[in-house]
């Protein structure tokens, strides 16, 4: 009878570890989220001109925000061995992960962990155009490019002048340990 409680004490403890992470990870990003919305809030009510120019990006990173989200729960049942339970909060789903397959081809894990999943593939082509956009600036032109870099400067400056500012940025520095201790 020992056993089996000691099995499902182990499993439960696990179940509750991943939990914390991903509660705090989905914290963050929803608090990352709150935080841009209410600063272009604020830069509509500033300067129209700049919230027009940095509106599509707001509404990308917001997008893709909830899409990290549904990685982690994902990943979390489906790989969580591919999960970053030993850096940053923000890091939980890593940005980069690179696996070398067999035909010496760099890959990424998280791709690769979700590549069967219809809604992320369909959520990562739809917003691929976008992030060429804003994130690398394909397709603008140098006029173009400082706005949209003054714009997202001023949104900068609005994102941390909120009060939430200080929990999201402690985020990049916070291990996931710390706050959710492995027994």
């Amino acid at each position: 009878m020992k056993i089996p409680a000691l099995i499902f004490a182990f499993l439960f403890c696990q179940c509750v570890q991943a939990s914390c992470q991903l509660e705090e990870y989905e914290r963050f990003l929803n608090t990352q989220s709150l935080v841009m919305l209410e600063a272009s809030v604020q830069l509509f009510e500033e300067d129209r001109g700049k919230f027009k120019t940095i509106k599509p990006f707001v509404k990308l990173e917001v997008r893709n925000n909830k899409l990290k989200v549904y990685i982690a729960k994902k990943l979390n049942e489906l790989n969580p061995e591919v999960l970053n339970i030993k850096g940053p909060i923000a890091n939980f789903v890593p940005s980069v992960s690179v696996q070398i397959m067999q035909d010496g081809s760099i890959r990424d894990k998280v791709d690769l962990a979700m590549s069967d999943d219809p809604f992320y593939r369909s959520e990562k082509n739809a917003m691929k155009p976008v992030e060429r956009l804003y994130l690398y600036h394909e397709g603008m032109t140098e006029e173009e490019k400082k706005r949209f870099l003054s714009a997202r400067n001023s949104l900068s400056k609005h994102m941390e002048s909120n009060e939430q500012f200080a929990f999201m940025k402690r985020a990049f520095t916070t291990s996931l340990e710390k706050v959710c201790p492995v027994d």
